[in-house]
């Protein structure tokens, strides 16, 4: 059969026009739709990213950033808190040390007795001739014995020690209080009562000791056989000075830190730390 008077396009004309939308001379084919997808995707993903999870992750390294600062403060805070504990354990053991050293002097309670502790030691020295008085006495026989008495004991001031004579380093710290005492007895005696006064609990100074003897009684003593006889004996007068050294602090508190010297000009002075 034979068309006649009818047009029938070619077949390349049939696909002139597209089959998808076009947008600004593209066509939207699926494969331009996806990726245009794709990038819509990663643009707002990059939106999404810069507006929500970026500030919060700067917020978040910044509170990092604060708790480790934080942390180094109470960990710095915690060193010094152990530093301080250590020093307070040290200057408490300082101060025990101190008082105990301290316990050593003389103080005012104990010069009060001084007269006393003394003077009781003398006649301590004196109880061994009590039971030959009486055994004499009861002979009736008036009993002649040398006797240990104290003759003198004056104070002569108290002083603070600057002059460098117990050396530079108690200058203006120990007090210096001087009593002159003077007592007689037998050679026993004597060396009894200064044996007892170096064992009195301040820690006394004896100087410029000077010995001298005095006038021979003749005591009666019972001999081997308990006769009542005459027996020569010297007596001696003893003199010396008693220093009792007290200090002039209390201790139970700490000295007093010296302050730094002045630097040195054109030296630099470093901040002590905050």
């Amino acid at each position: 059969m034979t068309l006649s008077g009818d047009f029938i396009p070619a077949e390349d004309d049939l696909y002139d026009e597209p089959l998808n939308p076009v947008v600004f001379g593209i066509e939207l084919t699926p494969k331009v739709l996806g990726i245009l997808a794709a990038l819509a995707g990663i643009g707002l993903a990059i939106f999404l990213f810069q507006r929500f999870v970026q500030p919060v992750r700067l917020s978040n390294q910044a509170l990092r950033a604060t708790i480790a600062e934080k942390e180094q403060q109470l960990a710095t805070q915690a060193e010094r808190l152990e530093e301080i504990a250590k020093l307070e354990e040290e200057r408490e053991a300082a101060l025990i040390q101190r008082r105990n050293v301290y316990s050593l002097f003389s103080d005012e309670s104990s010069m009060d007795t001084l007269l006393i502790d003394i003077n009781q030691r003398i006649k301590n020295s004196n109880a061994s001739i009590g039971a030959a008085r009486n055994q004499i006495t009861a002979r009736g026989i008036p009993p002649i014995l040398v006797e240990a008495q104290l003759k003198q004991f004056v104070p002569s001031g108290e002083t603070v020690i600057q002059d460098s004579s117990l050396g530079e380093e108690v200058n203006d710290i120990l007090k210096r209080q001087t009593y002159s005492v003077e007592f007689a007895g037998d050679f026993a005696q004597t060396q009894s009562i200064l044996s007892n006064v170096e064992r009195l609990e301040p820690l006394l100074l004896i100087r410029d000791f000077s010995l001298a003897s005095s006038e021979t009684v003749t005591e009666t003593v019972l001999n081997s056989q308990g006769q009542v006889i005459g027996q020569p004996k010297q007596r001696i007068n003893s003199t010396f000075q008693v220093d009792a050294l007290i200090p002039t602090g209390d201790p139970s508190a700490p000295p007093a830190i010296a302050p730094p010297p002045p630097p040195v000009e054109g030296e630099t002075v470093e901040e002590p730390p905050q």
